[in-house]
């Protein structure tokens, strides 16, 4: 069962695999690396909570298991339970010193639990193991924009683009920070380039959202302005507000047209702002009267 299990496994059929190794432990219930593969199946198939409860099993056996150690690491980040990721974290990172991903995952753990000045540490250590790491440099930027270090995060995201000129993200991001320099013309230009890379048909000549790291899309997913961060003060409330007033001045001299046209574009539906809504409403009301005369 197990031998089977792992060939699914690596074959990527995971819920077939796990079927398997959950039959290997109930001929043996101490196999170990049927537990192993078991959590790891589960972690796969995004059930996060009842991987972690595998992986604490063989953790209870085998404390210094580093790929168990790393891949709980990234399941408890997912769950949000900081705490117990960054010791996972801080465990395989003292098991094996040159491994770049252990600084990664601990660098993350730092900055959800807002230590930015800690997460720029952990993370520099992992840069200099791995110097061409789009991942490690991605929330090394995060972190120096937190720190106000604006200078540095341009510095990191400039060096993605060195190695990978397709991430709508870098663009994005580089576009704030340029605003936070008062560089308008090169934010304008890093929005646009950031916009042309969101459309759907480019998005689709796109692989790999930045690396091939199985951690990348558990922090690529957020950006610098991502829901759920603290309300913008200051400088950047202000700023913000100047381009939201820029972008409403160019919509209130367009024509209203259908919510969702046949031809539209996927990510264009719903964007439409309250005026034009306003405008539908009332031209659908029109309509209405229209054919109950």
């Amino acid at each position: 069962m197990y031998a089977a299990g792992r060939e699914l496994f690596a074959g990527g059929r995971y819920v077939e695999a796990e079927s398997h190794f959950e039959r290997a432990l109930q001929l043996d219930r101490n196999h170990l690396e049927s537990l192993k593969y078991l959590g790891m199946c589960l972690f796969q198939l995004g059930k996060h909570a009842k991987a972690a409860e595998r992986f604490r099993q063989v953790l209870a056996v085998e404390p210094d298991n580093e790929e168990v150690l790393l891949t709980i690491g990234t399941a408890c980040l997912s769950l949000g339970h900081y705490d117990e990721a960054e010791r996972h974290q801080r465990k395989a990172a003292a098991v094996n010193p040159k491994n770049a991903r252990a600084f990664l995952g601990l660098g993350q753990s730092l900055y959800r639990k807002g230590l930015y000045g800690e997460a720029v540490n952990v993370l520099r250590r992992g840069d200099e193991l791995d110097k061409q790491n789009p991942d490690i440099l991605f929330m090394l930027g995060e972190a120096y924009n937190k720190l106000d270090q604006i200078d540095l995060a341009i510095s990191c995201f400039e060096a993605i683009l060195e190695l990978q000129q397709e991430n709508p993200k870098v663009f994005y991001n580089l576009g704030i920070l340029y605003d936070k320099k008062s560089m308008p013309d090169k934010a304008s230009l890093m929005y646009r380039r950031a916009k042309e890379l969101s459309s759907p048909r480019t998005l689709g000549k796109i692989t790999s959202s930045i690396s091939s790291s199985g951690d990348s899309e558990l922090f690529f997913s957020r950006s610098l302005t991502v829901v759920g961060q603290p309300e913008p003060r200051g400088k950047e409330k202000a700023l913000n507000r100047k381009r939201f007033q820029k972008f409403k001045k160019t919509q209130l001299n367009r024509k209203p047209h259908r919510v969702i046209e046949e031809t539209e574009q996927p990510e264009k539906i719903g964007t439409m702002d309250l005026t034009k809504a306003s405008l539908k409403i009332n031209e659908a009301i029109k309509l209405i009267k229209e054919n109950k005369r």
